[in-house]
């Protein structure tokens, strides 16, 4: 399944000449708001991405990935650990900023060392303390960012992602509803959310199971996980 197999079948349901399929038009760009829909509502494995870089001598912050090459616009992150000259791994702990800040160690913001803290704030992740390369043999650290990030917009008739390939029904109901929405059509863009979102809710529950299995007797999930009541509306 690819952008022009979804952009027909939108077109094929809204069937209106005011929303026309021609490529980069308006259900492309339909297409690409479902897609960042339905990534901003849950962290889906599809949407699982790593970065690597470098630490430089006393620098406290780095930028977080934002879709340039290979890497996933950032989007909340799952781990960031710190590599050293041995190739040893450090899982790194997160901080607010503001409390590494206030911490008395942390204080002089000169202080120097082997990162053990982290914040993100504003694009940025702030490493507490700042790196000194002398404490990994004058070596610079590689810091590993395993993240969930945002699936790039599909633009070329061939493009395609996982899901699209694997949940085209969704996208297609999703960009659908914002379709009629756009041309004021409000009770077949309310039809369309709905089925929407009990798909979505059916993509998450299938994602739960894929990540946690079998539960074991005796074991029970805390209220919520995997799953959002059909009452609560995935659009709101």
């Amino acid at each position: 399944m690819s952008l022009s197999d979804i952009r027909t079948r939108v077109a094929n349901l809204v069937n209106r000449d005011d929303v026309p399929d021609s490529s980069a038009g308006v259900i492309d760009r339909m297409i690409n708001d479902a897609q960042r829909r339905v990534c901003r509502g849950y962290d889906f494995t599809f949407m699982e991405s790593e970065a690597t870089s470098s630490t430089v001598d006393e620098q406290q912050n780095y930028s977080l990935p934002t879709a340039s090459g290979s890497d996933l616009r950032f989007k909340t992150e799952i781990s960031l650990e710190l590599i050293d000259s041995d190739d040893s791994r450090v899982p790194l702990t997160r901080i607010f900023k503001q409390d590494a800040e206030n911490k008395d160690k942390f204080r002089d913001s000169k202080e120097k060392g082997t990162p053990s803290y982290y914040s993100i704030q504003k694009g940025q992740i702030y490493l507490f303390p700042s790196p000194d390369h002398s404490d990994n043999d004058d070596s610079a650290w590689t810091l590993n960012l395993e993240y969930y990030g945002f699936l790039d917009d599909v633009s070329a008739d061939a493009d395609t992602n996982d899901l699209i390939a694997n949940y085209p029904e969704v996208v297609e109901a999703v960009a659908v509803s914002m379709c009629f929405r756009y041309v004021f059509e409000e009770e077949k863009a309310e039809y369309w959310e709905g089925k929407a979102s009990g798909m979505i809710q059916d993509m998450i529950q299938e994602e739960y199971k894929n990540k946690y299995g079998n539960i074991e007797e005796g074991m029970e999930p805390r209220d919520g996980d995997g799953c959002v009541p059909r009452s609560n509306r995935y659009f709101n």
